[in-house]
């Protein structure tokens, strides 16, 4: 196999690697738990699509004492997929570099280049994921409801979001394990009167429900609560942000990771998951046209694609709140 023309330097892949995984504590992301990834073998990979109707199929177990087994006939397709290529650059002049080393602490710019270049192909995947799982044209029919008036949840009088999400779930082929909502979505819940009253409390408790204690009345393992803002003014613009995964709230089937990041059981019918190529991968490039002395491009980023699996596997609430 030919050489890439981008030369890794390990040093440099290590810090984005480590990087990544506290960054993205740090930050907020929630995409890698969310639309967790599997590893293939290389940028064009193929995996098996089974029809729904498969996992409910009633097939004859008896057997008799001298007679064969009833076959079970599979149908499955054979989806094809490719990764796509995200990554960064960011320069250092060869006079910051000398300027860095002339300090009596070092700090290694080529390194900090590393750090940033990761944080920001980590924002567009937060981007990207929250799109995926919060776009209507991505459920089914019958497994998406846009919220309006009273219906929403933050009409804390007349709504009852305990009672609609449990009657969602109940109603779909794939039990979701996940909730995926916004802060403002959680917050909301979490001091709503109707979760207080599941919960055997009162109206009037005026208490706010942890995570794990709403995850349990409405069913699922876990709530993953995403936080992260997006700049949406043009560059040279006064800043005006947004938050990435809005008033939406969304039933996920996800699949459970090793001490690895990759999903354990790929078969598994999960919503959507990450296919990956190879690791996250960082390196530097000499930059002789950049400034009087020269300098160096810190490249870093990693080949991946996120796509939806199994559509039964999830329920989405538009606008949950007002």
């Amino acid at each position: 196999m030919a050489q890439a023309p981008f030369v890794i330097n390990p040093g440099l892949t290590a810090i984005g690697i480590d990087f990544a995984g506290v960054n993205a504590t740090q930050r907020g992301y929630i995409a890698d738990r969310v639309v967790p990834r599997v590893r293939t073998d290389a940028p064009l990979f193929r995996y098996a699509s089974y029809p729904t109707e498969e996992a409910f199929t009633v097939y004859d177990t008896q057997v008799g004492r001298l007679s064969r087994l009833n076959e079970i006939e599979q149908s499955a397709t054979e989806a094809t997929g490719a990764v796509l290529d995200y990554g960064l650059k960011s320069g250092i002049p060869y006079r910051d570099q000398m300027a860095a080393m002339s300090q009596s602490v070092p700090m290694d710019p080529k390194a900090r280049a590393v750090r940033d270049v990761i944080d920001k192909v980590q924002l567009a995947r937060e981007i990207r994921c929250a799109g995926l799982l919060f776009s209507p044209g991505n459920y089914l029919t019958g497994y998406k409801a846009t919220l309006s008036g009273t219906g929403q949840f933050s009409d804390l009088t007349n709504s009852d979001p305990v009672q609609v999400i449990i009657d969602a779930a109940a109603g779909m082929l794939v039990k979701p394990n996940v909730a995926v909502m916004g802060l403002e979505v959680f917050n909301v819940l979490r001091r709503h009167p109707k979760v207080s009253v599941a919960l055997g409390g009162s109206q009037e408790s005026g208490r706010y429900v942890p995570a794990d204690e709403l995850a349990g009345i409405l069913g699922v393992e876990r709530i993953e609560i995403g936080n992260t803002l997006q700049q949406t003014n043009k560059r040279g613009q006064t800043f005006a942000s947004s938050r990435i995964w809005g008033k939406h709230l969304a039933l996920l089937n996800v699949p459970a990771v090793g001490a690895d990041s990759m999903v354990n059981n790929p078969a598994e019918p999960a919503f959507a998951l990450t296919f990956q190529w190879g690791e996250k991968v960082a390196g530097e490039i000499a930059a002789p046209e950049m400034g009087l002395w020269g300098g160096t491009w810190v490249k870093a980023g990693e080949s991946l694609v996120e796509r939806l699996v199994a559509q039964q596997a999830g329920y989405l609430f538009t606008n949950a709140i007002a």
